[in-house]
């Protein structure tokens, strides 16, 4: 279907990441997630490791403006990567992910990312799940998929979303959504900051 004159095309105002897939040699056995995740918690910095931190976070600044994802102090921001290949996105709005990820028919204030699974994954719905930072934390929903996400955490055992149930992830977690697509976090760099 095809957006009518004077209408814009969802496809063309939505920023979209089509996930390379590096197929591991032959030699190479996939790793459990369990050694991914103990790769991950080395990466992260030690403000990230602790169980939490207590930050004052406001809604609204001095001039009664929100404030924005950069301005807040002491919050990490977030990207998604996914294992085994070199793709990477930040997490500044929601993210989509799936084979042909579609938008809500009634779209929010920030239009979300679409991060494309490769056709031959059929394990993955079309639309599988959406990932996203709501302030300093990380949110997965699975958005009615087929086959289900499901969470492993760096103790403890897997947690299998419900269609439609949405978690709260810590980063050191793994998100499989199955067929080989494993989702990690890590900080997202930040550009240096210009001094007067």
């Amino acid at each position: 279907m095809s957006a009518q004159p004077g209408e814009p095309d969802d496809r063309a105002s939505v920023e979209d990441t089509i996930i390379r897939l590096i197929e591991p040699a032959s030699t190479t056995a996939e790793r459990p997630v369990s050694a991914a995740v103990d790769d991950v918690l080395r990466r992260l910095p030690a403000s990230a490791r602790g169980a939490r931190r207590a930050s004052a976070v406001t809604d609204d600044d001095a001039d009664g403006e929100d404030a924005t994802a950069a301005e807040l102090p002491g919050r990490t921001e977030w990207m998604l990567v996914v294992r085994s290949s070199a793709t990477s996105v930040p997490l500044d709005r929601p993210v989509l992910v799936g084979r042909a990820p579609a938008l809500a028919r009634v779209s929010g204030a920030v239009e979300p990312r679409r991060l494309i699974v490769p056709r031959d994954r059929t394990g993955v719905s079309s639309t599988h799940a959406r990932i996203e930072q709501l302030g300093d934390s990380l949110v997965v929903t699975d958005v009615g998929s087929t086959n289900g996400v499901v969470v492993h955490w760096a103790s403890g055992p897997p947690r299998r979303l419900r269609p439609g149930e949405s978690c709260v992830v810590l980063p050191d977690a793994a998100v499989d959504l199955g067929d080989g697509i494993v989702i990690e976090f890590q900080p997202h760099p930040s550009p240096p900051k210009e001094h007067p």
